[in-house]
């Protein structure tokens, strides 16, 4: 509303934006529109216990779900740079995309649900994951669904050599909470691959908590290590921020965002990072990891 010095007031009035993204209840309240909405069954969702068959969201899985829609969120704003880099996108060269560490493949299945469903995009996504429990059931699930180009098989991140080499440069990798030194390997691989694009949520950063100690660290930094809760959380940024800036000296553009509220995990980072054309390999060793003493896996496996 503008009014002017006359006493004249004139209402300007325009479409609320993003308006496909936020819509009302019978209340008239705001309600996000979610990519995977609720009251829409999704056939994994409801396989894997999230979803009832009429599409409802099982109370004590609602945390669950916002995760699901977050991080395809976070896929969704990447996507155009992907298909950027793989023109044109067919049956013959689809979306490749390697999940390392993909546990009960929540999230495995949701990304193939939405990049087939929702965009109807051409895929083949492999998930890896070191117990063959897990892998015969996501398999079988995969089977159930009818789920075209989705892959499961066991393996060690650390050693991953790909038996379908259509997957030894994918286009996108993920590791969510793949324990401590794993997280590294995974983004080795995707950097020594020129994979375009990276998510990862680190979980378990022991190996810069094991080494944080007195006879290294700057006196200024004691607090900071005395206390084991404060140890480890330090410890924790510490190790992500370096992997941060290893992806940066690599070619890629980091971003470091908050995956879901804190009050549901502490395993809450998610580093983003998409490749970036004409930037050169830097192997230099961190000033940081130098100023703590630390030796980090991350930066011990050399890109040449």
């Amino acid at each position: 509303m503008l009014a002017n010095k006359k006493g004249r007031i004139q209402v300007l009035c325009k479409k609320e934006e993003n308006s496909s993204v936020v819509k009302k209840n019978s209340s008239g309240q705001r309600i996000k529109q979610r990519l995977l909405p609720e009251g829409t069954p999704v056939p994994f969702l409801v396989h894997l216990g999230v979803m009832t068959p009429q599409g409802r969201v099982i109370n004590s899985k609602q945390d669950k779900f916002r995760q699901v829609n977050r991080f395809l969120e976070f896929v969704d704003d990447i996507l155009p740079e992907i298909l950027t880099k793989i023109q044109p996108v067919s049956l013959e060269r689809p979306v490749r995309i390697v999940d390392f560490g993909c546990g009960k493949s929540y999230l495995t299945f949701a990304l193939h649900y939405f990049l087939t469903e929702k965009r109807h995009l051409p895929v083949e996504i492999i998930g890896l994951d070191l117990k063959d429990d897990v892998v015969a059931m996501c398999q079988k699930l995969a089977k159930e669904l009818k789920c075209e180009g989705l892959f499961f098989c066991k393996g060690d991140i650390a050693k991953y050599n790909p038996e379908r080499k259509q997957f030894l440069s994918p286009d996108l990798v993920i590791t969510l909470h793949a324990c401590d030194t794993a997280t590294d390997y995974a983004m080795d691989y995707a950097v020594k691959h020129g994979c375009t694009a990276i998510l990862s949520v680190p979980c378990c950063q022991h190996e810069a908590n094991a080494q944080l100690n007195r006879s290294q660290c700057p006196p200024q930094l004691y607090p900071l290590i005395k206390h084991g809760l404060l140890k480890e959380r330090f410890a924790s940024l510490v190790t992500d921020a370096i992997r941060g800036e290893y992806l940066e000296k690599h070619g890629y553009e980091v971003q470091i965002l908050e995956f879901i509220d804190v009050s549901h995990t502490s395993k809450n980072l998610l580093i983003r990072a998409v490749k970036k054309n004409g930037k050169e390999i830097c192997n230099e060793p961190s000033k940081l990891s130098q100023f703590l003493g630390l030796n980090l896996t991350i930066e011990n496996l050399k890109v040449t």
